[in-house]
Order: structure tokens, then C-alpha cells, then sequence
């Protein structure tokens, strides 16, 4: 029997840069949290780069200088350094107070464009750095929150940034960096995503993504000179990642359909998709896409319930797909491994919602209801070393996309906002009674988990529909809508009363769809997991519910990471958190 400490060795390998026509750089988790790995074409060695015990969030490289972003403890607060081939890494902004967002490379090689929050906590500048003199200077000085790069310009002259006031509602803003002005791409926005630029080379214009007057992000061309864009292709599902080939001529796209990620490559000469190879069924949406610097060659990640995620190769000249690194399954049998099927469940009010249901060789009806974060976040067949460990347990895991979620249009994704937040709460309920009437779960055994909003709707299904749940797990989830949006993080304020409901305008509805005003009816046992250094979630959402609990005499376990922020990414402490949530949803769930 394969051991909890096995599944979470497993690791992954993503977000694929080429360095050059014969290596790549990635990051892969293999030493306990994400570092930069190279990997040579040519030998097929693969060697690691970094060796820190903080995780590494992005890797960008210029002419064989390579930069990355990291963090401290989970804070989020990333701080750039750049390595040079045979030199130490050096922390370039080397400012822990400040979060700084990497935006590209100018063609020098040495100047670095990024917007960064050092002015003040609750507002994003968007700055560049002289990474030889370590001058800094703000180009766009902006009063708003979230300025989140989406691209330079080849030529430096231009970079795009997100106005993220929701969302799906992040207008796109081009700078003009040697005249420090800057303008809304469309000066007719809308409530519409923006995202995803891909630049031609001579830099007069660039592809991107909206929704912009449509339930799904489709793909349209910006013109510099013109100002103006247009639609190029649609489809009902949204498209959610772009790349361009060296010479413009291919432009990878990926399509969220049904949750899975289609990768489609289309000929901007003639206008048509090309007829090439498939890669295997699985998720690509997340870690970007990399093209080679002078050939038509593709690398991205993929990942599905059977695959932990791992570099592949399109090769479109030789038409041929291959896998570049290949994660060890730490002596787990892939057979043993479970890919979800797709079933729905119409809630309350006759929605169909969306529902992904893994069953192992053990299958019994002990069923963890596994709900996803965001809440604008959507449950997608992805490896889950946890799904994985629970399932091979005997346990039945159903992770739903309720109202709320995205990958299913604007309409459904706004389904869930502030008044009607108790709305996805009902959508639980209603499929944990599906489970029970299409014979997959027993009524007294349900169990519910989730992570960041995932963790809120553990908590609020178990305090407003206290009957269907014998047990729940909260992992970094809100307690108190209220307190949640007076402690966030300052930039991050207004970007969520968007979702949840205003401090100024909505507190009646925070305090209405808040657990903590429940916790009277709450009969499950809980489990309740958090890290000290939590940006997002306060660490005192965890602490209040912990402390109403035990008050009221209601079982609850606490778990607290002294080094981490908002989610577990050390190995270490997964060692210690994980088996201690499968064997309490297992006595819970009476699987022996």
C-alpha cells in the first residue's frame, strides 16, 4: 500500500522557458519546493540551478540571462533576482515589504520593467530598474490597486499592464515607457477581461484575449498605430493562453473545453488552424507556453488525474509530440491512479452544475466533497497527490464547480456575487443529496474540504446545512467575510468587495453569509489548516473559528505553519498536514 509521504514525493515539473536552441529551464518541486532546473537537449541531462528552501514563482530570460521572482515564508512578496551563468543569484529589489510583479526584459539585456507596491502598500506602480547600477525609478505612478504586468514590447518601447478592478473585470493599459503616458487599449471597456498579450516582433501590435460583449474570452489582434483591435477567432468556451512563434507565424492557443485544455496552432499567414498531433487529454492551462528562439518548436505543461505535470514538446515542422521530463511516480503504478469522469446535478433552482467524480479500485460510498478556490476558480481534471492518496484509501472524492466557478461563461460565473453568495453554498448542499440519491455516497458519511474559498464553503456548508456533513476540512478558508476584508492585504481589498460585497455598502451581507455567525449549528467535526504568514487569508480567520469551536465544547483540530503563507508548499510540512487530514477524514468517515 502506497503511503501518503509517496504521493506528495511526487512532485511536478512546469512552466518551461528555452534558454536556447539546445536547453530549457523549468521549475520542478523535486528537491521540496519549486526551483529552476535546465535541461540540455543535446546530453538530456537535467540539472538543478537554485537550491533555496523558499519557492521560486517565475522564471524570464534575455539572451541567456535568467531572472526569477521569489518569495519569503508565503508572503507573497516577491522579490526579483537574476543569475548569471557562472555567478551567484542576486536579489535585485531586495525590499521584503514590497510585492514586485516581473514585466519583462528591454533589449539591452540589463534594463527590467515590473510594477511594484514600495510607495505604498495598497497601490502598484509600474517601475524599471537599471539592473547594473540598481537605480530604480516609477514610470507610471498609479492610485488604484492592482497594475499587473501582461507584457513589454520586443523593441522595450511599450508595456502592457492590468487594471484589475474584479476578476473578469481587468481592463488592459498600454504605456508608452520613454514618454511615461499610458491609455486604456479599448476607451469603450465594458465590464471584460483583458488578457494574455503575445507581441509580433516588429512590435506594432499584438494578440490577446477578451470576453468583451461575449459570455467567453475569445482572440483578437491590437493595432499600436491605430488604437483599435479586432476579433479574430471564437468558440463557446473560453480561450485562456497564447504564445507566438520567432517569426510570427504561429500563434499557440489553448481552449477550456469542459475543463480540459485543447492546444490548437494557428497560421496567422493563412488565417487557419493547422492540422498537427495531439497531445495527450489533460490540463495545459496554467504554466504558460514557450516557443524556441529561432525554430517552431513548443513547449508546455500538462498535467491530468493520472499525470503529474511535466514538460512536452510540439515540433510542428517535424509534426511530432514528445515528452520532455519525466516525473517519477515514486513507485506508485499509474494504473493505480485515477482520471475523474465529468457527471452534473441540477441544484436547487434547476441549474445544471458541473461535478468531476474519482473512483479507485476501493470505491466505497465515504465521499469527501472537495470544492475548489477562487472563488473565480474552476475544478479541472489536474493531478492531485491528495485526490490521489484519499481515492487509493477507498474514499470517493467529488470535486464540484458550482455557481461562481469560471470555464462555463460570464453569466455562470457571475451567478455567486455578494447578495447571492449563499447561492454556491446551496449548490453544495444540493449535490451532497444528489450523491446520496444517485447511490454514490451514504447519507451519514460526507465529508466536505476546500482551500481558500474552497475553505469559506467548508465552513458555510457546515454551519448553514449542518445535517448533510459529518466532517470538514478548511485549509486557509475565510471564517468572517467581514474581518477577512478589514485584514487582507491592502492591494487586495477592493479587488475582492467586487466578489464578496463592499466595507462601506455590504456589511449587512458579509455578516449574513459569514460562518462565524453560525457556528452554533455547526455538528461536524473540522479540521482547520492555515499559514502564519498568509497575505490573503489572515491568519486570525483561522483563530476566531478555532476559538468559537472549542467555546462551544464542536471537535476541531488546528494546524499552524509558522513558514508558510496561503496554501502549503513546503514538502515538510506537507508531510506533517496531509496524513493528519487523511487519517481524520478517514475515523470520520468510518473507512477502516
Amino acid at each position: 500500500m502506497a503511503t501518503i509521504q509517496q504521493y506528495f514525493s511526487i512532485g511536478s515539473c512546469i512552466g518551461a522557458r528555452w534558454l536556447n536552441e539546445e536547453s530549457f529551464l523549468f521549475l520542478s518541486n523535486r528537491s521540496g519546493v519549486n526551483q529552476v532546473w535546465k535541461k540540455d537537449l543535446k546530453t538530456g541531462e537535467e540539472k538543478q540551478l537554485t537550491n533555496y528552501a523558499e519557492r521560486i514563482g517565475g522564471v524570464h530570460i534575455k539572451d541567456g540571462t535568467v531572472f526569477f521572482t521569489m518569495d519569503l515564508g508565503g508572503n507573497e512578496n516577491e522579490q526579483i533576482h537574476v543569475l548569471r551563468e557562472g555567478a551567484e543569484a542576486v536579489n535585485l529589489t531586495n525590499n521584503n515589504a514590497a510585492r514586485h510583479q516581473f514585466g519583462g526584459i528591454k533589449p539591452d539585456g540589463k534594463t527590467i520593467v515590473y510594477s511594484c507596491n514600495a510607495r505604498t502598500p495598497q497601490t502598484f506602480d509600474i517601475c524599471q530598474m537599471n539592473t547594473e547600477t540598481g537605480e530604480q525609478e516609477i514610470v507610471i505612478q498609479n492610485s488604484d490597486n492592482y497594475n499587473m504586468p501582461a507584457g513589454l514590447s520586443p523593441n522595450g518601447k511599450y508595456f502592457l499592464y492590468n487594471k484589475l478592478k474584479a476578476q473578469s473585470d481587468n481592463c488592459m493599459w498600454i504605456a508608452d515607457i520613454d514618454a511615461k503616458t499610458a491609455k486604456n487599449i479599448d476607451s469603450n471597456p465594458g465590464y471584460a477581461q483583458y488578457t494574455t498579450a503575445a507581441w509580433k516582433k516588429d512590435s506594432t501590435g499584438f494578440y490577446f484575449l477578451t470576453d468583451k460583449d461575449s459570455e467567453f474570452k475569445y482572440l483578437a489582434y491590437y493595432d499600436v498605430a491605430s488604437g483599435s483591435f479586432t476579433k479574430i477567432y471564437e468558440e463557446n468556451w473560453d480561450l485562456e493562453d497564447l504564445a507566438l512563434s520567432y517569426d510570427d507565424k504561429y500563434l499557440s492557443v489553448k481552449i477550456n473545453r469542459d475543463g480540459y485544455s485543447v492546444l490548437e496552432i494557428y497560421n496567422t499567414q493563412t488565417g487557419a488552424f493547422e492540422n498537427l498531433p495531439s497531445l495527450p487529454k489533460g490540463v495545459m492551462a496554467y504554466y504558460g507556453s514557450s516557443w524556441a528562439p529561432e525554430s517552431h518548436r513548443l513547449l508546455v505543461t500538462l498535467t491530468s488525474g493520472q499525470r503529474p505535470a511535466d514538460i512536452w514538446m510540439l515540433d510542428i515542422d517535424k509534426e511530432k509530440v514528445e515528452r520532455m521530463t519525466f516525473t517519477d511516480l515514486q513507485g506508485i503504478c499509474k494504473d493505480d491512479l485515477v482520471e475523474p469522469e465529468l457527471h452534473h446535478y441540477n441544484s436547487f433552482d434547476g441549474l445544471s452544475v458541473p461535478y468531476w467524480l474519482y473512483r479507485g479500485k476501493k470505491a466505497s460510498r465515504s465521499v469527501v466533497v472537495d470544492i475548489h478556490g477562487g472563488p473565480e476558480g474552476q475544478e479541472r481534471p489536474m493531478f492531485s497527490p491528495l485526490i490521489q492518496y484519499l481515492v487509493n484509501e477507498g474514499l470517493t472524492i467529488v470535486a464540484p464547480n458550482v455557481r461562481g466557478s469560471v470555464g462555463y461563461g460570464k453569466t455562470y460565473h457571475h451567478l455567486d456575487d455578494i447578495e447571492k453568495r449563499l447561492d454556491s453554498v446551496h449548490d453544495a448542499a444540493c449535490l451532497a443529496e444528489h450523491l446520496v440519491e444517485a447511490g454514490i455516497a451514504d447519507k451519514d458519511k460526507i465529508a466536505v474540504m476546500g482551500g481558500s474559498y474552497g475553505g469559506y464553503m467548508t465552513l458555510a456548508t457546515t454551519a448553514f446545512y449542518p445535517d448533510l456533513w459529518v466532517a470538514g476540512v478548511d485549509t486557509v478558508g475565510m471564517s468572517n467575510l467581514e474581518t477577512f476584508l478589514e485584514n487582507t492585504a491592502d492591494y487586495r481589498r477592493a479587488h475582492r468587495e467586487s466578489e464578496y460585497g463592499s466595507l462601506a455598502h455590504h456589511r449587512h451581507i458579509l455578516r449574513a453569509v459569514s460562518p462565524i455567525h453560525k457556528v452554533d449549528d455547526i455538528t461536524a467535526a473540522l479540521m482547520v489548516v492555515h499559514g502564519s504568514n498568509d497575505p490573503r487569508v489572515p491568519v486570525t480567520e483561522a483563530e476566531q473559528i478555532v476559538a468559537s469551536l472549542r467555546s462551544r465544547n464542536v471537535p476541531v483540530e488546528y494546524l499552524l505553519y509558522t513558514d508558510e503563507g496561503h496554501g502549503l508548499s513546503k514538502r515538510k510540512n506537507q508531510f506533517d498536514c496531509y496524513p493528519k487530514v487523511a487519517a481524520f477524514l478517514k475515523k470520520h468517515l468510518k473507512l477502516d
